[in-house]
């Protein structure tokens, strides 16, 4: 475009001397020359700060490395090289039988497992229930000890009754007699024999209660036997219990880690099959039925170009990107695409450069290390997403960016867009360095 202004500016200079029949003097060769630069040079750095454009631009898409989650062999190509798939489509298949085997393996070690939690805890009912029981049969003693105690008691009591008695019974014998021996007679033999007789059952009354005592104390004796074989039962129930209870806890704390194991196995077995991370089509297919993959991206079964999304990289001098945004509007012409115009937007401006990056290392970087492109790369998306990804990758052409200043010289790079796009159709265009 600098140069269809210069050819403008020639000729019009040309045009003066002819026309108006100037003389080639110094003075007015030098004027001229100068108005010339700066008339140029002033259009050109408006032109330039106002809707820069670049020849330096490729179309990018996103690829990634088919390399596998687990190794085997390969039993199956079902996706053909560049040829269009969706998300989800089948790519390849891997040999699933020793995968198969594992699912199966912990399969039933889980079921033992669950098995195993369920014997336990029905084990922590029986010790639960047994220690029920042992509390019920505590209770029972404890009862009979509280009735064994209150029925000693009461045999004490009518102990100390017979016995007080049979004191008394002693008591009033021995006044009869000492009357008697006072004066023979005084007293009747019948009184004296009915006395006998009344001491007589008061004795015996007397040993009945004491044998009464010694039963309930015996009886007494045998319920604290019983209290503490019940307290026995229980706190043997109860270890019981918890041991059972330990053993639940146990048996179900390798539950989950079985289910886990379970868990990866099946997904490693889901991981046979290799489907298409999005829509897309496979490049540099390296497999066949027998080929053996390994779980590592040095030898990926090939390469998958995404075409849910492509955008473009433009490469501009840094001096020109003063005024670009992100939002402003951008106008494109693709090598294989002669005679089209597309459109897009900024989406972004890269400020990072390779230039500046040193590798970590024990070498002090020198003066050579130092450079720069004095370049930086602006991220441009199409309108027309749905339309752009029909494109292809890897894609040169032109690009030109409206910025939100000098919009009176954009014409400049909207006339200069489309003559390239024209000029497609005879001149070949290649990647300038």
């Amino acid at each position: 475009m600098i140069a269809f202004m210069l050819i403008i500016y020639v000729s019009a200079v040309l045009l003066l001397f002819k026309a108006f029949h100037l003389k080639p003097r110094p003075y007015t060769i030098a004027s001229i020359i100068v108005a010339g630069i700066i008339m140029i040079g002033g259009i050109v750095v408006a032109w330039m700060q106002s809707a820069p454009i670049t020849e330096k631009l490729v179309t990018s898409q996103y690829v990634v490395q088919l390399v596998p989650y687990v190794k085997g062999q390969v039993i199956a190509v079902d996706a053909k090289a560049n040829q269009p798939m969706k998300q989800g489509d089948l790519l390849l298949e891997i040999d699933p039988t020793p995968y198969q085997y594992s699912v199966d393996h912990l399969a039933a070690q889980l079921t033992k497992s669950k098995a195993e939690v369920a014997h336990a805890q029905a084990s922590a009912q029986a010790a639960d229930a047994n220690v029920t029981k042992a509390k019920d049969d505590l209770a029972q003693a404890q009862a009979g000890l509280g009735e064994a105690k209150a029925t000693v008691a009461k045999a004490q009591a009518a102990l100390g009754k017979v016995k007080a008695a049979d004191e008394l019974a002693k008591t009033e014998k021995q006044m009869f007699l000492n009357v008697e021996k006072a004066g023979p007679g005084a007293v009747s033999k019948l009184r004296i024999t009915q006395l006998e007789q009344k001491l007589l059952e008061a004795d015996a009354a007397v040993r009945e209660a004491e044998a009464g005592t010694r039963e309930a104390q015996a009886a007494e004796q045998q319920s604290i036997s019983a209290q503490a074989a019940a307290q026995a039962a229980l706190d043997l129930a109860e270890a019981a219990a918890r041991e059972a209870a330990f053993a639940v806890a146990v048996a179900q704390s390798s539950v989950p880690g079985v289910e886990a194991e379970l868990g990866g196995a099946r997904f490693n077995l889901a991981q046979c099959k290799m489907t298409a991370p999005a829509d897309g089509y496979v490049v540099n297919w390296q497999v066949q039925v027998g080929t053996m993959l390994v779980s590592a991206p040095v030898v990926a079964a090939g390469t998958f170009v995404d075409t849910s999304s492509i955008a473009v990289v433009a490469v501009f001098p840094q001096n020109y990107l003063n005024n670009v945004r992100q939002g402003d509007d951008v106008e494109l012409v693709l090598d294989p695409y002669p005679g089209r115009l597309f459109r897009g937007k900024v989406d972004s401006l890269i400020p990072a450069s390779g230039g500046g990056q040193f590798t970590t290392g024990g070498i002090i970087p020198t003066s050579a290390d130092v450079s720069s492109t004095g370049a930086n790369a602006v991220k441009i998306v199409f309108n027309d997403a749905a339309f752009a990804r029909n494109l292809s990758m890897g894609s040169g052409g032109t690009a030109a960016i409206y910025t939100m200043v000098g919009k009176p010289f954009h014409i400049i790079s909207k006339v200069a867009i489309r003559m390239k796009k024209w000029l497609l159709y005879v001149m070949p265009s290649t990647q300038k360095t």
